[in-house]
């Protein structure tokens, strides 16, 4: 999600002869996600953490789809801190009110009535805020450059307010996958903009349906989620989930499948199918690595009174670190993942007992939960960060 093209150069003209989404569009990103997976699959597992570079259609290069901002947030942006500027070195409060307001339609894509104005005489600033019922955004602006400097927005869309174009390429994409909901979503806006800290303004919208989520950065897809239809899987991709619940509980039955989502970001392409019994296993969508399983028959917890939760509670940190790496290693060589945990730092939560964690830096974390006895009934390797 921190990939934020060059898209405010390409702003008016936009990276296509023709505006919109069209079918052609589609069927590019289409071919995109089915070719790499074909490849994905060929690639040989090897070490499980070398993932297959095989860009998943989120990379979303977009091959195609064209859902830059072309004529929406910023667009009228310019120079390599992508922030506004007036005129000539003008700074003038009408310029820097001015340059506010175009800041804060360009990102909300909308207006909002100015809330209050407040000159920051030590920061050698303006803060303008804007409010609409809970909607709000803030823009700071230097009194020296008159550039904004600062912004944070909050904000709901309705649905005329969200480029179609954008909806109508994460239908296509997802229906691809085996998605046949209606994706009738509600719509929000967030940006947290620093001029010291960022290179350039990210317009985050999120499209949040019933049964699928999709998000968005300056018009392009950073992530998305979206339940599929069972009927659509592999059966050995139904296979190789049950025969994942039975490494983790031998004495499990043959479930029966009761779900599944997809979840897709960068170039990670995670699968999660659901079972009877509050059963789950997330693998990699294109080759199959395991990379969580729970099943809650081995949860050993039951309803009960303060004093007999507390009593379990302290019983679940009493759970020695030795215990629970012993486990998490015989899960990692079952499902044949390499992670040489001896580097890992280990974590309990104590404001959650039955919770820990694994975590080594520059690699994705490893959350367990575990019962009294050290058993764990839950594992995931955190990919998507």
């Amino acid at each position: 999600m921190d990939n934020k093209p060059n898209w405010y150069e390409r702003a008016e003209i936009g990276p296509f002869e023709k505006r919109g989404f069209t079918a052609e569009h589609a069927e590019n990103v289409i071919r995109t996600i089915h070719e790499g997976r074909h490849r994905a699959a060929l690639k040989s597992r090897g070490t499980r953490y070398t993932k297959t570079t095989v860009a998943v259609c989120i990379a979303l290069t977009i091959a195609g789809l064209g859902w830059t901002a072309v004529d929406g947030p910023l667009s009228g942006y310019r120079g390599t801190d992508n922030v506004s500027s007036t005129a000539a070195g003008v700074v003038n409060e009408a310029n820097m009110r001015s340059t506010a307001d175009k800041a804060m339609r360009d990102m909300v894509g909308t207006s909002f009535p100015l809330e209050y104005a407040d000159h920051l005489l030590k920061k050698k600033q303006m803060l303008y805020s804007y409010r609409s019922g809970y909607n709000t955004a803030k823009i700071w602006i230097s009194t020296e450059t008159g550039a904004m400097v600062r912004a944070q927005v909050n904000s709901s869309l309705k649905p005329g307010e969200v480029d179609k174009k954008w909806s109508d390429g994460a239908r296509v994409v997802m229906a691809s996958l085996g998605y046949k909901g209606n994706f009738v979503y509600r719509a929000s806006r967030y940006v947290d903009y620093d001029a010291a800290r960022d290179k350039s303004v990210a317009i985050h919208t999120t499209l949040s349906a019933k049964d699928a989520t999709v998000g968005l950065i300056n018009g392009k897809i950073a992530v998305f989620s979206c339940e599929i239809d069972v009927g659509t899987l592999d059966p050995e991709v139904v296979e190789a989930g049950i025969k994942a619940l039975k490494i983790m509980n031998k004495n499990s039955k043959n479930p029966s499948l009761t779900g599944a989502s997809l979840v897709v970001k960068g170039t990670e392409d995670l699968l999660t199918l659901r079972f009877s019994g509050e059963a789950s296993v997330t693998m990699d969508n294109r080759v199959r690595v395991i990379y969580g399983a729970s099943d809650h028959a081995l949860f050993d917890g039951k309803a009960g009174s303060a004093s007999v939760q507390a009593e379990r509670d302290k019983q679940l940190l009493a759970v020695s670190e030795k215990k629970l790496r012993l486990e998490v290693e015989t899960l990692a060589s079952a499902y044949d993942l390499n992670l040489a945990l001896e580097d890992y730092q280990f974590k309990k939560n104590p404001k959650a007992p039955g919770i820990a964690t694994f975590t080594k830096p520059g690699v994705p974390a490893i959350t367990i939960s575990y019962n009294i006895s050290g058993k764990i009934w839950s594992f995931s390797v955190d990919t998507l960060k």
